[in-house]
């Protein structure tokens, strides 16, 4: 606050230099000596004394009481001894003379107590503004932070720089070296949260500074830090439940659904038998519509479990050498439509490293996908080798993928647009796939047109990067 008022420009919170103090006096004493005997013609030489009044002030105001009063001893004697009779001695024969001193000296104590009681206020607001300061970069710098852990070395950087010392550290649960001070940091309710290391070798007075007047604030920041850190992780947990029951709602709605409608076919097919006198014909129907059912349904849950190991992150792997060519006709026998499939295998392709049940299962989902979409028209199938990988590309002649879709289509119970009216996939068909692909160290992608088809890219490695990519796919969650 006073340094706002301006009092600084006259007295500042710390005192200027004795030598400088020593010069002003000694100066100033000439000056106003040398002034007085052009004023001697103007007015009686006893009352000149004053002359002197504005040094003894002033000197006393900037260096404090003690150079106040000797500026004013030195002043009678100068005075005295240059002006006053008998001129030349230093003799105060005349009582005004021992008046005018008393007068100096008593001016001389009076400002030197203002003086320093200004400068203790200048001198604590200014304390009190450079803390404010600290405080304020500090709680920006704890509480601004993502990471509470990444923010501690910047605000102990900080703390060093205020203390004037080399280094700072602050820790939540860290021991002090030997050559370190340790200043407890304890919050209102936990007790000790942290501690404040300082070199050692600081200055008692910084020390004593930190420990009762920067320790305390210190801690209420770093408390509310560690609080509000504590609250980001509760709202990141909460979030993280409410996806989870959201997303086993739309499970539930989406398999709820798939599942009730193979069953009651099953039951409305069971009801519809005769007990007592079936006929042939309706036993070879309801036969019939019982097996799709049950095909269905046994699908579905094929297809959940496997989505539930993928998700689980750790799914058995049996990998080893196997052939492209022998995995592609076990898919396409798997999805009863091998009369829509073109295939077309390079001879020459070499065996990849994978877990050939989980592969088929991968190239099966895709090639139903692309068969239900291609609404009866061919699917091309083409395996060749090219730069060290072995690459399959499935490719349909349905109605294509939007560019913004490309992503979503391996998501969980996604159902893409353009699907045909009879549509009974469960929309875990491609999720599984991607996932059974990379943990076999392979990668998935979809190119489409839309009005012209889809393609879908998987790679497989081989040769040189078996190993590597091996070992990844037996400890990587898809």
């Amino acid at each position: 606050m006073f340094e706002r008022a301006g009092l600084p420009l006259l007295v500042g919170s710390r005192r200027p230099s004795r030598a400088a103090g020593v010069f002003a006096v000694l100066s100033g004493l000439a000056l106003a000596t040398l002034a007085i005997y052009p004023l001697r013609h103007a007015a009686p030489v006893e009352s000149l004394g004053v002359v002197y009044l504005p040094l003894v002030v002033l000197v006393s105001m900037f260096w404090g009481m003690r150079f106040g009063v000797a500026s004013a001893v030195l002043s009678a004697a100068a005075f005295s001894f240059f002006h006053l009779p008998p001129v030349g001695r230093l003799a105060l024969a005349d009582g005004r003379d021992w008046t005018g001193l008393a007068a100096l000296t008593v001016a001389a104590i009076t400002t030197g107590l203002i003086a320093d009681l200004a400068r203790s206020h200048a001198h604590e607001a200014d304390q009190r503004r450079r803390e404010a300061d600290l405080a304020a970069d500090l709680a920006r710098i704890l509480l601004g932070a993502a990471r509470l852990q990444d923010a501690l070395p910047v605000a102990a950087e900080r703390v060093a720089v205020a203390l004037g010392v080399a280094r700072a550290t602050i820790a939540l649960d860290q021991e002090p070296s030997a050559a370190e001070a340790a200043i407890p940091l304890c919050g209102e309710e936990a007790g000790v949260i942290g501690s404040l290391h300082l070199q050692d070798g600081v200055p008692p007075r910084e020390l004593e500074w930190a420990r009762h007047r920067l320790a305390p604030q210190l801690s209420s920041i770093l408390a509310a830090a560690l609080y509000r850190e504590q609250l980001s992780a509760e709202v990141v947990e909460t979030a993280a439940l409410r996806r989870s029951d959201e997303m086993k709602t739309a499970l539930l709605r989406s398999v709820s659904h798939d599942l009730r409608t193979p069953v009651t076919a099953i039951l409305g097919a069971a009801a519809a038998l005769d007990a007592t006198a079936p006929e042939p014909a309706q036993v070879r129907e309801v036969r019939e519509l019982v097996t799709d059912a049950a095909t269905r349904l046994s699908l579905l849950i094929e297809k959940l479990l496997d989505l539930s190991v993928l998700q689980a992150g750790s799914p058995a792997r049996h990998a080893g050498p196997c052939s492209l060519d022998e995995v592609l006709h076990e898919a396409i026998a798997h999805t009863g439509s091998a009369e829509v499939f073109r295939l077309s295998i390079d001879p020459d392709l070499p065996l990849i490293h994978g877990d050939a049940a989980q592969l088929e299962r991968a190239l099966a989902n895709v090639l139903e996908n692309a068969a239900r979409y291609s609404a009866g028209e061919p699917v091309s199938v083409r395996a060749r080798a090219v730069g060290g990988r072995v690459r399959v590309r499935i490719v349909d002649r349905g109605p294509g993928v939007p560019s913004s879709e490309y992503e979503r289509v391996f998501l969980p119970f996604y159902r893409g647009p353009g699907a045909p009216s009879d549509h009974h996939g469960s929309g875990l068909g491609l999720a599984i796939a991607k996932g059974f692909v990379e943990v076999n160290g392979g990668r998935i992608a979809v190119e489409s047109t839309p009005g012209q088809g889809t393609s879908f890219v998987i790679e497989l490695p081989f040769g040189e990067e078996l190993p590597a990519l091996a070992a990844a796919g037996r400890g990587e969650a898809p």
